[in-house]
């Protein structure tokens, strides 16, 4: 699994780098659940996809949002967002019956804020949302962090 992490992590880092002249591509942390690697992708002004690769429960858990921006607040700098996601990851979390080799699948709509530093090439965003795990039990959950983004 550590292996698994590693190339995706690295993977992160390449299509980061190739595309870190145009601004759109931020690379940090985030802390929550899961706790782990943040990417977001600025595919258009106002929508963006977020990648995680990271632990929480018990095991890694991989997953992506495609989120729409608006302007909330009155503030283009913080725009806040929502949009749906997937993620996969250890079904530890499901109770003692599940190990960290079973596999859980499921969806999640998050809803957050993002600081985006007007003279300074980092965001920080703050999100939660539900979350529904599909397999290998159905299950209602909640999802949440602060993330932690430098646009290289």
């Amino acid at each position: 699994m550590k292996g698994i992490l590693v190339a995706v992590v690295l993977s992160f880092m390449v299509v980061a780098g190739g595309m870190a002249q145009t601004k759109k591509v931020g690379i940090g942390l985030v802390v929550g659940a899961p706790t782990g690697f943040s990417v977001k992708y600025w595919s258009r002004p106002a929508e963006a996809l977020q990648g995680f690769v990271g632990g929480g429960f018990g095991g890694v858990a991989f997953g992506a949002d495609y989120l729409f921006h608006s302007n909330a607040f009155r503030n283009s700098d913080i725009p806040f967002y929502y949009g749906p996601g997937v993620f996969l990851g250890a079904a530890s979390l499901g109770g003692p019956r599940y190990d960290k080799s079973t596999l859980a699948v499921g969806a999640r709509f998050m809803f957050g804020a993002d600081y985006i530093f007007p003279r300074d090439p980092f965001d920080i965003a703050f999100e939660i949302g539900p979350a529904l795990i599909l397999t290998p039990v159905v299950g209602l959950g909640l999802e949440g962090g602060i993330a932690f983004r430098f646009y290289p």
